[in-house]
């Protein structure tokens, strides 16, 4: 059947250009763009002139992070305008291994649009960190033939690619394409890095050094994710020069976010609010994003692309109004009901007791400083009783290995604990609180969970279950939503800085800048050594 799309303001990444004109569908597939109106097809839709544009691709998220399984992840975005997704699975892998990945791929082929993957080149992050996966460049081999896959996962390894680590090496050497993950990476270091054929890079968070990183030929992916958002900041990179070079991500979004305030239609609001011309932000959404990952059947409405398209709202602010997958409205595309199964480690905890918890009093110590909408942190040196100073621990969930108690500053709570087993990489449970006995009972209610995030205040636990691999929910978005709003709810009365949990969960990336706790101490992630806690 030869489905018409009459009258439509077509937008042409390719030039740039909004036409008026028509295009037909067929099997799923764009067949002709400015056929003539005499031509007749078995279904003909007059859009009355509305404005329509390619389906979106978000170059490079972590579906864990939405708290959704692949397909309900799927159904939302698709809902936003993303007709394509590209996802590092390297959340689960952490968990799960290989039984991740293979879990991922199997949920996302029930979901309503594309989603691809990268698979992950760093499990764990860093060899001393502990979780509960190691994945070999002799495991990813098995999965090079795979059409789902389009490269390698960021390579947050820099200093193992800088020294020529041979296990490094080989996983950088079994795709063509490879994502890269290096924050503040400049001058030869970055060209080293680059040299070994490293792609991407989501990571920038300065006009200045996005600059660089596009001068050594790298794309840069212009994030705007949870407790990361770097689109206003890099927007002024954007011009019709680089933009082939520049696309979106959104990297890490809980599903609240993303339902209320979008995916990569969020993130062309954000780089026009900032200021970007329409036409450059809808490119970087579409064609620049399908060039990076050579996805050549798709990224823009021509002869023998994929008919993914998304009909705009005829409002001042851009708004997403249908979207068609394959020529099909979302709406009429109907819902899986296959539950994939998920093979994931139990949790294993020795918990501390509240004596453990104990520190000094005196000293200075090095505090865990939060930046507001950046994941990057402070190195503090701190008394432990100073303004604003509260307890963090991190706790082993794998091994029964022990934990770790720091201290943490920009939380700003004022009573009450906040505990999550989203912790990336390894995902170990990691808390915050003002009072011993409320960490310790958070942790708990994480454990005894099998994952999740929660709040307590007394004896008020709050609790979001997180069964799949203690990252993720089989509810619908819907249901999780609700429950987030009532963890919110609770959060909110703890005086809590609002995106805690955001940032609760970077707290243990050590290969984020500057001071990170795991639950084998505190690691320098400048020095790239464990540090003690007092100076």
């Amino acid at each position: 059947m030869i489905h018409i799309f009459d009258n439509a303001l077509l937008f042409n990444p390719c030039t740039g250009e909004w036409l008026f004109t028509s295009f037909s569908v067929k099997n799923g597939v764009v067949t002709a763009v400015g056929a003539n109106h005499s031509l007749t097809g078995d279904r003909i839709t007059d859009l009355g002139g509305a404005r329509v544009i390619p389906g979106l691709i978000d170059t490079h998220l972590h579906i864990e992070s939405t708290f959704l399984v692949p397909q309900e992840f799927g159904r939302v975005a698709l809902s936003h305008g993303v007709t394509t997704a590209i996802a590092d699975p390297h959340e689960i892998a952490n968990v799960a291994g290989l039984a991740g990945i293979d879990f991922m791929m199997q949920d996302a082929q029930h979901a309503p649009n594309d989603i691809f993957f990268t698979l992950p080149s760093c499990v764990p992050a860093t060899a001393d960190d502990v979780g509960g996966a190691v994945i070999t460049a002799a495991d990813l081999a098995k999965y090079t033939d795979n059409p789902r896959i389009l490269g390698l996962g960021e390579m947050m390894n820099f200093p193992g690619v800088l020294a020529g680590d041979p296990e490094t090496l080989a996983k950088l050497s079994l795709f063509p394409h490879v994502d890269g993950h290096a924050p503040g990476l400049t001058g030869i270091s970055l060209c080293r890095y680059v040299a070994h054929g490293i792609k991407t890079d989501h990571e920038c968070t300065s006009a200045e050094e996005a600059r660089e990183k596009l001068r050594r030929g790298m794309y840069i992916l212009l994030r705007e994710g949870e407790a990361a958002r770097d689109v206003a900041v890099l927007s002024s990179i954007v011009d019709p020069n680089t933009v082939a070079h520049c696309c979106f991500c959104t990297d890490d979004r809980h599903v609240d976010t993303l339902v209320r305030e979008g995916s990569i239609d969020h993130c062309i609001r954000a780089a026009i609010s900032a200021g970007m011309p329409e036409n450059l932000a809808l490119r970087m959404a579409t064609l620049s994003a399908a060039e990076c990952f050579g996805l050549t059947d798709r990224g823009v409405i021509a002869p023998g692309r994929v008919a993914d398209f998304c009909i705009l709202a005829d409002t001042d602010t851009f708004t997403i109004q249908q979207v068609y997958k394959n020529g099909i409205p979302a709406e009429e595309i109907p819902a899986s009901a296959v539950q994939t199964p998920c093979q994931v480690p139990e949790f294993s905890c020795r918990f501390p007791a509240k004596p453990d918890l104990a520190l000094p009093t005196k000293g200075v110590a090095r505090v865990i400083g939060i930046i507001p909408s950046e994941i990057v942190t402070r190195n503090i040196p701190a008394k432990p009783d100073a303004d604003g100073v509260q307890k963090i621990i991190s706790v082993d969930r794998y091994h029964a290995g022990g934990f770790t108690v720091g201290l943490v500053k920009g939380f700003e709570m004022q009573t009450g604990a906040a505990a999550t087993s989203i912790a990336h990489d390894a995902h170990n449970i990691i808390a915050t609180g003002r009072s011993d006995e409320e960490i310790l009972t958070a942790v708990r209610a994480v454990a005894d969970a099998g994952g999740g995030l929660a709040v307590v205040t007394g004896n008020e636990v709050t609790l979001l279950s997180l069964p799949v691999g203690g990252l993720m929910t089989r509810e619908s978005a819907d249901v999780t939503v609700r429950q987030l709003d009532k963890l919110s709810a609770h959060l909110k009365r703890t005086g809590a800085y609002k995106q805690t949990f955001g940032h609760l969960s970077f707290l243990s990336l050590t290969v984020i800048p500057h001071l990170k706790i795991t639950p084998r101490g505190l690691f320098d992630v400048d020095a790239f050594e464990m540090v003690p806690l007092f100076h």
